[in-house]
C-alpha cells in the first residue's frame, strides 16, 4: 500500500493591520476592491484593519500586499521593542522646585497648544489633500437581435474624465443559458454558476474598451426565437470616494432569425448597415472575430437563417 501524504496546515502570518489601512487610505483604494482583489469580503478586511484578525493565512497576506502594490514585509506586523528608562532620579526630582499655581498653567498651556497644532496638521493635511470623487461612464453595445444559439459579440466602453491611472472592476452577469468564449482583456475570474464573469484592470482616464464573446452552454437547453435575453454589470473604481456605477446602454437582446448585422430585418445587409458594424464593433478584431461571414452575405444579393441546420443560407 502506498504511503498517503496529507498536506499541512496553511502558513500563518500576522500582519499589521494599522498599516494596511493606512496604505490602502494612501492609495485612495476602497475596502471593496481590496475584497474583491484578495477574494474575501469587505467584513474581513474590516476585521484586519481593526486587528480583530491579527493572525491570517499567508496566501492572503500575500494577496493583500499585491493589492495595496507593496511587499508582503511592508504589511507584516514588527515586535516592538520596550523602551529604555527615561525618568529622572529621585533626588533630581526633589532638587526641582515646584511652581506656582499660576505658572504650572502657563507651563502646561505652552505644552498642550503645539502638541494639539501638532496631532491636528496629518488630519488637516489629509483632509485638504483628498482627490475628488472620480466620474466614471461604463456603456454596453449589443447587437440589436441575433438567432437563438449563435455567438454573440459584447462591446463594453469604460470612460473617466480625470487623468489616470485608477485601478477599476469590471463585472457582467450573463443570460441563463449563455458562458463566455472569449475577451480581451482577459477574464480575471469565472463564475460559471450564476454566469458571472470580472476583469481587474488600469485605466488611464481615457476610454478603455472591453469585449468578449459569449455563447448557448452546450448540451442544456436555452431559449428560442421570441424570447430576449438580459445582460446587466457594474464598474467599480479603487477610489474610495466613487461609488459603484451601472452599465448603461444596451441590456436586452432579442432573439430573431436573421443576422446580427442586419438592423433592419430585410435579410439583406445593406452599406449602411455594414459601416455601422465595423465602427460600432472593431474592438471584435481584438478577439479575432471571424468577419468573412459578414462580408460573404453583404456580398450576396440576399440570405435566410436555416433554423434546423443552424446556419446561414446565402442567395448569389
Amino acid at each position: 500500500m502506498s504511503e498517503q501524504i496529507y498536506p499541512g496546515p496553511s502558513q500563518m502570518v500576522k500582519i499589521d493591520g494599522s498599516r494596511v489601512r493606512s496604505l490602502r487610505e494612501a492609495k485612495g483604494l476602497t475596502q471593496l476592491y481590496i475584497a474583491t482583489v484578495v477574494g474575501v469580503t469587505t467584513d474581513t478586511i474590516s476585521r484586519w484593519e481593526n486587528r480583530r484578525y491579527p493572525t491570517i493565512k499567508e496566501e492572503n497576506a500575500l494577496k493583500l500586499a499585491a493589492s495595496l502594490e507593496v511587499s508582503l514585509e511592508d504589511i507584516l506586523e514588527v515586535e516592538k521593542k520596550e523602551a529604555e528608562d527615561m525618568a529622572i532620579p529621585n533626588e533630581e526630582v526633589s532638587s526641582i522646585a515646584a511652581p506656582s499655581g499660576p505658572q504650572r498653567l502657563r507651563r502646561n498651556l505652552l505644552w498642550i497648544l503645539p502638541l494639539v497644532l501638532i496631532l491636528l496638521l496629518p488630519f488637516i493635511w489629509y483632509t485638504a489633500n483628498q482627490p475628488e470623487p472620480v466620474a466614471i461612464f461604463a456603456t454596453r453595445f449589443l447587437p440589436p437581435h441575433i438567432p437563438a444559439g449563435q455567438t454573440i459579440p459584447v462591446i463594453i466602453h469604460v470612460e473617466t474624465k480625470q487623468e489616470g491611472p485608477f485601478s477599476l472592476i469590471l463585472r457582467e452577469t450573463l443570460p441563463a443559458g449563455y458562458e463566455p468564449l472569449v475577451s480581451a482583456p482577459p477574464f480575471t475570474g469565472i463564475d460559471k454558476k450564476n454566469g458571472s464573469l470580472k476583469w481587474l484592470a488600469r485605466t488611464t482616464g481615457q476610454v478603455t474598451t472591453f469585449v468578449y464573446l459569449a455563447g448557448k452552454v452546450a448540451g442544456k437547453p436555452g431559449p428560442d426565437s421570441g424570447a430576449t435575453l438580459r445582460f446587466s454589470g457594474s464598474v467599480t473604481l479603487g477610489d474610495k470616494k466613487s461609488a459603484e456605477t451601472t452599465i448603461a446602454g444596451s441590456q436586452v437582446l432579442p432573439l430573431a432569425d436573421y443576422h446580427w448585422a442586419d438592423a433592419n430585418r430585410d435579410n439583406r445587409i445593406e452599406d449602411s448597415e455594414i459601416l455601422a458594424v465595423y465602427d460600432t464593433f472593431s474592438a471584435l478584431d481584438n478577439v479575432e472575430y471571424d468577419w468573412q461571414k459578414i462580408d460573404a452575405i453583404w456580398s450576396g444579393s440576399d440570405y435566410y437563417w436555416d433554423a434546423i441546420q443552424q446556419k446561414y443560407v446565402i442567395r448569389q
